[in-house]
């Protein structure tokens, strides 16, 4: 008699978590999520550039620049995005007449050059995306 309601305790202890999983999906499609992020957000973090020019000291402008190029390239690699190239280059102010002449320009931080239907993105030899400042 012991050993019958031992195996039926053991079964009924074994089958309490496969009935409970099918009460479960027999109840019907789960409902959705209430929060649904969108698609990432498009994010330059070189967009806006620190005002190293401010400082009358070389030291502290060179310091400045150095603050920036590492907090943009850490910003890129932490967002998985490509990363800002080291140096800047000075190119003329989109929409300027010598922007138009030489067919590139400096857009919020980032080197751009003019397509024959849009912009694209300069980049160095290293695959890092330009950064420049306006002329």
């Amino acid at each position: 008699m012991d050993v019958r309601f031992g195996l039926i305790l053991a079964f009924v202890i074994l089958a309490l978590p496969v009935e409970a999983q099918q009460i479960r999906s027999a109840t019907g499609p789960q409902p959705a999520r209430k929060y649904n992020p969108g698609p990432p957000k498009a994010h330059n973090p070189g967009a806006e550039p620190m005002k190293c020019d401010q400082f009358a000291d070389p030291r502290m402008r060179l310091i400045c620049s150095d603050v920036e190029k590492a907090y943009i390239q850490g910003e890129a690699r932490r967002q998985g995005l490509p990363t800002p190239s080291a140096e800047l280059v000075r190119l003329p102010a989109y929409g300027s007449s010598e922007s138009k002449r030489l067919g590139a320009a400096c857009m919020g931080g980032t080197a751009m050059r003019r397509l024959s239907n849009g912009w694209e993105q300069l980049r160095n030899a290293k695959g890092e995306w330009l950064r420049c400042r306006d002329q």
